[in-house]
């Protein structure tokens, strides 16, 4: 049976119950054994919430550490990248040298700036980033609610959870 047919069952008997004169001992057994089943039922969900929360987080860990690859492995082709160039410039190559797979050929980058004392700088060049966009501070609001402060358009409320210890 599963778990959300237990809990008809159960909520159906208490109906029944109030309904109807069934004898209180009646009552108690079926719903002590329906108490047990919900457990054991509850339980494996428990489990199963356990291993999904397990398996995620292995993920994120896996994920984590793929990508901490891939960065180093990109690292070490631009290192590459920069030691086919420097071995190019020392033999003086600047024909591309054709494969049947691609061409390998120097090209001159793009003129970049560079700064070699900001404080020089005139303003003009300067550029100011626009500001973030203003966000709710919830913490100072929770905290003036505990308080007593009202404040409009805000309230406090307490959900539930499912808390699952090992």
């Amino acid at each position: 049976m599963k778990l959300f047919e237990i809990t008809a069952q159960f909520k159906a008997l208490e109906k029944l119950a109030d309904e109807e004169d069934l004898p209180p001992d009646v009552v108690a057994d079926t719903l002590e054994g329906l108490e047990g089943d919900f457990e054991t039922k509850a339980t494996e969900v428990a489990k199963f919430i356990l291993n999904l929360e397990s398996e995620a987080k292995a993920r994120s860990d896996a994920a984590k550490a793929m990508a901490a690859r891939a960065a180093r492995t990109l690292k070490q082709a631009e290192r590459m990248r920069h030691y086919l160039l420097l071995q190019m410039q020392i033999m003086q190559r600047t024909r591309p040298i054709n494969t049947p797979l691609f061409v390998i050929a120097r090209r001159n980058n793009p003129p970049a700036v560079q700064v070699s004392d900001e404080a020089r700088v005139p303003d003009e060049y300067w550029r100011q980033p626009a500001p973030p966009p203003k966000a709710l501070d919830k913490i100072a609001i929770k905290k003036a609610l505990e308080q007593g402060v009202e404040i409009e358009g805000c309230y406090l409320e307490s959900g539930e959870r499912v808390d699952i210890k090992l």
